[in-house]
C-alpha cells in the first residue's frame, strides 16, 4: 500500500508540473486569473511536498509540512474564484476579505505551530524525519481549520454543479459534469482514508487536491468552449461586432448568444442556452425571417424582421470539440427592396396580375401537365377604345377585367393568373377538372356581361385541358389560344361595331 501510495505521489507531482507550462504560455491574459493562481499554488505545493521528502535540514522539512495547511484553504477559495470565473458570477468582496484573512491567519499559525502547537502537536525541535509530520496528533485548531477549508470546496463545487445542471444539454458540459463528480468522489475517498483509516507517510489531501486542480485546468482551460472563448478575448470581438451572433457546439446547441438578440426578441439567456438553434428560431419566427440563401417567391410578412444567415464551423485550439458561428446579417430593408423589385419584374403594376416574365418561367417548371387547364384570354375592342374615348377608358377596362378574373377564379386554390400582353390574359389552373373549367368560364362570361355598351367587358376566351399528362404545357397555350381566336372572329366584330354606334350616338369622341 505504502509503495503504491508512493508511486502515486510520483505521478501527481509530475501531473501538477504540466498546467503550469501552458498556463505560463498565457500569463498575459487577465481572464485566467483565478485559474493561474490555483494551478501556481498547487505547484507550489509540489515543490514543498519534494523538499519536505528530500531535504535533510530539520527547519525545511518542518515548515515545508506546516506550510500545506494555509495552502489547503488558499487552494480550496482559488477553486471557489475559478468556478465563480466560469459559471460568469463575481465573487463578494466581503467574501473576497473573509477567506484572505482567514488564509493569513492560517499561515500565521502555521508558523507559529512550533510554539502553539495549534495545528499539529509536535514542535519543531522534536522533529526527526519528514515522517514525524505524518504520525504525530493534530492540535486543538487543526478541525476547524479543516472544517474551512472543506466548506469552502464544498461551496464551489455545489456551484459548480447547480451550474452544470442548467447546461446538461450541452455535450461539453456533460464531460465536466461527469469529471468533476469523479474529482470529488477521489477527494472524499482519499481524505476519508488518511483522516480515519490509514495512517502513511503520503499526504493525500494533496494528491486528491492536485488531482481536482488538474481536472479543473483540463475542463475549463484546454476543452469548456464558452470559456476558452471569452478567455481568450473573443467573446468581447463578438460583443462589439455590428452583426448579431449565436456560437454553437457540434450539435447545434446555442453555447453563447448575442446579447444584442436576446434584448431585441426578448429572450432570456437561461431560456435558450443549450437549447437547438432550431427550436430558439421557431420561438422567434412571428417576428423574424431566417434564410441562408434569397427566395423571393416565398411569402414572407413584411412587417418581420429578415435575417441572413452566414454558418461557419470554428475549431479553438488545443480543443478536439467543435462548434459552429451562426451570423445574423440584418437585411430587412435590404430584403423589402429586393422584394419591391421581384415585384416590379414579376406583376403588372396597373392590374396587380402577374406579367409575362412571371408567367414564362412559371411555365418552364411545369413538366406534367396532367389536369392542367389553361384559359387564354383577349380584351376585345381595346383599341377602338383607346382611339375614340382615350387611354384612361383602355385602363379602366384592363383593369375592371382584371378584378373580374380575380373574382371568378378567388375559390380556385391553385392558379396563375397574369397579364402577357396589352390586350391578352393566361390563366393556368391545376389539379381541376374539365366541367369546374368549363364553369368557370362561363361564369367569367356571365361576369363581363352588361345590358349598357359601356359597362360591358367583352373578352373572347379559349380553354385547353390535359386529363392524362400526355400533352405540354405549350401545346396547351397553343390549343386555348386556337379556341380563343376562334371566338374572336365573331364576338370582337360584333362589339366594336356596337361599340362605335354607341359612340357616335352619345358624340362621346375625344380624338
Amino acid at each position: 500500500m505504502q509503495t503504491i501510495l508512493e508511486l502515486i505521489l510520483i505521478l501527481i507531482l509530475f501531473l501538477s508540473v504540466i498546467p503550469v507550462i501552458n498556463m505560463f504560455r498565457n500569463r498575459a491574459d487577465s481572464k485566467y486569473t483565478c485559474l493561474k493562481f490555483l494551478i501556481y499554488s498547487t505547484f507550489f505545493w509540489t515543490l514543498l511536498i519534494v523538499i519536505e521528502r528530500l531535504s535533510t535540514n530539520t527547519f525545511l522539512i518542518y515548515y515545508s509540512g506546516m506550510l500545506g495547511y494555509p495552502l489547503r484553504l488558499l487552494f480550496a477559495s482559488l477553486m471557489l474564484c475559478t468556478i465563480y470565473q466560469y459559471v460568469e458570477k463575481k465573487l463578494p468582496k466581503s467574501f473576497q476579505l473573509i477567506l484572505g484573512l482567514l488564509i493569513l491567519i492560517d499561515l500565521f499559525l502555521a508558523l507559529t505551530n512550533s510554539q502553539t502547537l495549534w495545528f499539529l502537536k509536535l514542535s519543531y525541535s522534536e522533529l526527526n524525519t519528514f515522517n514525524d509530520l505524518y504520525t504525530s496528533n493534530f492540535g486543538p485548531l487543526f478541525v476547524y481549520h479543516l472544517i474551512i477549508s472543506y466548506a469552502v470546496a464544498l461551496i464551489a463545487i455545489a456551484l459548480l454543479f447547480i451550474f452544470l445542471a442548467k447546461q446538461k444539454g450541452i455535450r461539453q458540459y456533460k464531460e465536466v459534469t461527469r469529471m468533476m463528480a469523479i474529482s470529488v468522489l477521489v477527494v472524499l475517498v482519499f481524505n476519508v482514508l488518511q483522516l480515519f483509516f490509514v495512517t502513511i507517510n503520503v499526504n493525500l489531501t494533496y494528491i486528491s487536491l492536485v488531482f481536482v486542480a488538474f481536472i479543473l485546468y483540463d475542463v475549463i482551460y484546454r476543452k469548456d468552449m464558452v470559456f476558452n472563448i471569452r478567455a481568450s478575448g473573443r467573446s468581447e470581438i463578438l460583443a462589439n461586432m455590428r452583426e448579431m451572433y449565436v456560437l454553437t457546439d457540434a450539435n447545434r446547441r446555442i453555447i453563447e448568444i448575442s446579447s444584442l438578440l436576446l434584448k431585441k426578441y426578448d429572450l432570456k439567456a437561461e431560456n435558450v442556452i443549450s437549447k437547438p438553434f432550431d427550436v430558439v428560431a421557431a420561438m422567434i419566427s412571428d417576428r423574424v425571417t431566417l434564410y441562408s440563401e434569397y427566395n423571393m417567391e416565398e411569402e414572407s410578412s413584411i412587417e418581420k424582421d429578415h435575417y441572413h444567415l452566414r454558418e461557419k464551423e470554428f475549431k479553438l485550439k488545443g480543443m478536439n470539440e467543435s462548434g459552429y458561428m451562426i451570423l445574423l446579417y440584418d437585411e430587412t430593408q435590404v430584403y423589402n427592396l429586393l422584394r419591391e423589385l421581384n415585384h416590379l419584374s414579376n406583376y403588372d403594376t396597373m392590374t396587380g396580375l402577374n406579367n409575362r416574365n412571371y408567367i414564362e418561367h412559371k411555365l418552364y417548371d411545369i413538366k406534367d401537365t396532367k389536369n392542367i387547364g389553361v384559359f387564354s384570354l383577349d380584351l376585345n375592342g381595346l383599341k377602338i377604345n383607346n382611339d375614340y374615348l382615350g387611354h384612361e377608358r383602355g385602363d379602366y377596362l384592363l383593369k375592371t377585367l382584371s378584378t373580374k378574373l380575380k373574382k371568378v377564379f378567388a375559390d380556385t386554390p391553385r392558379k396563375e393568373i397574369a397579364r402577357i400582353g396589352g390586350d391578352e390574359f393566361l390563366i393556368i389552373t391545376y389539379d381541376e377538372n374539365l366541367e369546374v373549367l368549363n364553369q368557370k368560364m362561363n361564369e367569367l362570361l356571365l361576369e363581363c356581361e352588361h345590358e349598357e355598351i359601356e359597362k360591358t367587358i367583352s373578352v373572347s376566351v379559349g380553354l385547353a385541358y390535359d386529363s392524362i399528362g400526355d400533352s405540354n404545357i405549350f401545346s396547351l397555350i397553343q390549343n386555348a389560344d386556337a379556341q380563343m381566336y376562334e371566338m374572336k372572329s365573331s364576338v370582337s366584330k360584333i362589339y366594336k361595331k356596337n361599340m362605335i354606334e354607341f359612340i357616335k350616338l352619345q358624340d362621346k369622341f375625344i380624338r
